[in-house]
């Protein structure tokens, strides 16, 4: 959405008073899942400002439990972006326990997330994602970019291993695969390793069990969820807009997908989850997105 078109949007719809609304009927009993990659400190704070006397910060293994009448938010992160590390005041000031989903081939070495590196960039991001896996990285390797090694083009991306080890008392740590490649664009061998493997390398690098998993891209499919089942993960956290509840598929959690660099007003705009209809309407999943995020919560039933 174009700035101009953002802020009339934004307005519009904070003049509505939609926000509060949605919160008294839809959000009720139920958590959102907020989905950050990299904000910086102040964003973040500014978000956790907004939100710390409107609802309860819980943690991810929650998101599916039953409510006590109030929203609940549950905060992740994914990638394990190196800028992580300086968000960890901001956790304690709120006293909020994130969950970060780590690309456990990235963390902890001098690497660079393979689309972030300016190689990708310049062969088109999205253009790659849908390719094949192993032909996305048959062209970046002939193109001089190698997903486990860091060359001069780039700088480390991932969080390093002191790092994680100062913010394990506070965060949750998780998968989110080992070098982030599309699953659905994997081979049956290539997703078992990155589902299983990674769950391996995360549970060594924090020294607890890793039970919790986010898709790449919110792409998955019957294949992803039965392999997540077989090596012990307990949920999946995809990408589809929405809230959760004790009604929720454990390995199919819905997640409100906020911008890095949100204002408070349209953070407030994206928590209704109406900022994503155009992504729907792109995909031609108007129906879908409607169903998942008007679905009426099982309170308002029981009552």
């Amino acid at each position: 959405m174009k700035p101009l078109m953002r802020d009339i949007f934004t307005r519009a719809l904070l003049f509505t008073g939609i926000p509060t609304a949605v919160r008294a009927l839809l959000w009720r009993d139920r958590v959102a899942i907020l989905l950050y990659h990299d904000p910086s400190p102040e964003t973040l704070d500014a978000h956790f400002r907004y939100l710390k006397d409107k609802v309860e910060f819980v943690p991810l293994s929650q998101a599916n439990s039953r409510g006590n009448g109030r929203p609940r938010v549950a905060v992740t992160f994914d990638d394990g972006h190196i800028g992580n590390a300086a968000l960890l005041p901001v956790f304690i000031k709120y006293g909020v326990q994130p969950t970060i989903y780590l690309c456990s081939g990235v963390v902890t070495y001098e690497r660079t997330h393979w689309f972030l590196h300016p190689i990708a960039k310049d062969a088109g991001v999205q253009r790659l994602i849908r390719m094949k896996n192993g032909e996305r990285l048959a062209e970046l390797d002939a193109r001089g970019f190698h997903q486990d090694s860091l060359d001069g083009q780039a700088t480390t991306s991932g969080l390093g291993a002191d790092q994680i080890e100062a913010m394990r008392p506070y965060v949750d740590f998780q998968s989110h695969t080992r070098f982030h490649p599309t699953l659905t664009r994997c081979d049956d061998d290539e997703c078992y390793e990155e589902l299983s493997v990674s769950k391996v390398e995360v549970e060594r690098i924090v020294g607890k069990p890793c039970e919790h998993f986010a898709y790449p891209y919110g792409m998955f499919g019957a294949r992803e969820v039965e392999i997540l089942k077989s090596a012990g993960y307990k949920t999946g956290r995809t990408t589809d807009v929405g809230w959760n509840d004790e009604s929720s598929d454990p390995y199919r959690l819905k997640a409100f997908d906020i911008e890095d660099d949100s204002s408070v007003h349209w953070f407030a705009a994206q928590l209704t989850g109406l900022t994503l209809a155009p992504r729907y309407l792109r995909l031609g999943k108007v129906r879908r997105f409607g169903a998942r995020l008007f679905a009426i919560p099982r309170s308002l039933i029981r009552a």
